[in-house]
């Protein structure tokens, strides 16, 4: 009997080791917060990577450029895009697989204290901006809004950390950014003490500001049932985040090393979309007008060239989600 249960154990071993060296390993970028990262840990955590065959390993960034970058040198696989570096799809550095979520958390923050009290009060002063996210789109959008040039202003292009400093210490008049910085800005400084003059929701409805999953075309076209395999996954993980957001809150805060409630800031400023939803959007076709659009915002803020007004189907590719919400049932 003891050499039956040995062998058993010794069997199942073999078994768990071939399944961890055939494992197929793929590099995925997040960005430090719920969105950005709250489905994935999800689908670490339960398992569902593990039941597709991949072992994930996630890497940090805070730009979708310098994201993009490290795509294209083969260094990242499939990541996460925010509403800003959305500009880069119509240009061909992106095929965007899922949509996650929609944004309304841009907003162009100054001090009380400035004197600067509406848009056309930051002619000749400097804003910061992170160049090829979220905060430049809005404040090119704010811009055209009030029949203002962008000479009309400096921008400063910085990270979100060097902005956000910048901004408290009184270097740069005007910041343009999102959620949590704004509220981590508002609770520094005091929420008295900041004023808002334009934002994401200055936009809507005619605007929408999309959260997506992306990888390259050239990864795209050589492992595609990679990615099928990834969505499925991510699929479970981010109906998981929907259906259970304060843990999912606490999770992300323990792995990115923040608090509670700094982690939940993100939570209130972003329209979730559970599984169900989501195959509506994509089904009705209601997700692929929305990318085309962004990319009519970006055209129209003057970030993209008129070359690039593009059906959005060319850079939409939503073949293998359709796939991975078919082998789940969805």
């Amino acid at each position: 009997m003891k050499k039956l249960v040995t062998l058993l154990l010794a069997a199942a071993m073999l078994l768990t080791v071939c399944a961890m060296a055939s494992a197929e390993k793929i590099t995925v970028a997040y960005h430090p917060h719920i969105t950005g990262v709250g489905g994935l840990l999800n689908a670490i955590d339960n398992g569902y990577f593990d039941e597709e065959g991949l072992e994930v390993e996630l890497v940090q960034f805070t730009s979708g450029a310098t994201e993009l970058a490290a795509m294209a040198s083969g260094q990242i696989n499939i990541g996460y895009l925010g509403v800003g570096a959305h500009v880069f799809a119509p240009q061909g550095q992106c095929a965007i697989l899922a949509l996650d979520s929609t944004d309304m958390s841009g907003e162009i923050l100054v001090r009380a204290d400035s004197g600067i009290k509406t848009m056309t009060d930051l002619k000749g002063k400097n804003i910061g901006i992170s160049a090829g996210t979220t905060s430049e789109l809005v404040l090119s959008m704010a811009l055209k809004l009030n029949d203002m040039q962008k000479s009309d202003v400096t921008m400063i292009n910085m990270d979100a950390s060097g902005k956000v400093t910048a901004f408290m210490s009184g270097q740069i008049d005007a910041i343009s950014i999102e959620a949590p910085y704004t509220d981590q800005i508002r609770a520094d400084l005091g929420e008295e003490n900041v004023l808002t003059i334009s934002g994401s929701k200055d936009f809507l409805p005619e605007a929408v500001f999309t959260n997506s999953w992306v990888t390259t075309n050239d990864y795209l076209d050589k492992h595609h049932d990679t990615v099928v395999k990834f969505l499925k996954a991510w699929l479970r993980g981010t109906e998981d985040r929907y259906n259970n957001m304060e843990a999912t809150v606490q999770k992300v805060a323990d792995y990115i090393g923040t608090d509670y409630e700094t982690a939940y800031l993100t939570v209130e400023k972003t329209n979730w979309i559970n599984n169900a939803k989501l195959k509506e959007l994509v089904e009705d076709g209601t997700a692929m007008k929305w990318y085309d659009t962004i990319k009519n915002m970006f055209l129209d803020a003057g970030l993209l060239d008129a070359e690039y007004d593009v059906a959005p189907e060319t850079f939409v590719k939503f073949d293998c989600l359709k796939e991975a919400m078919a082998e789940l049932g969805l």
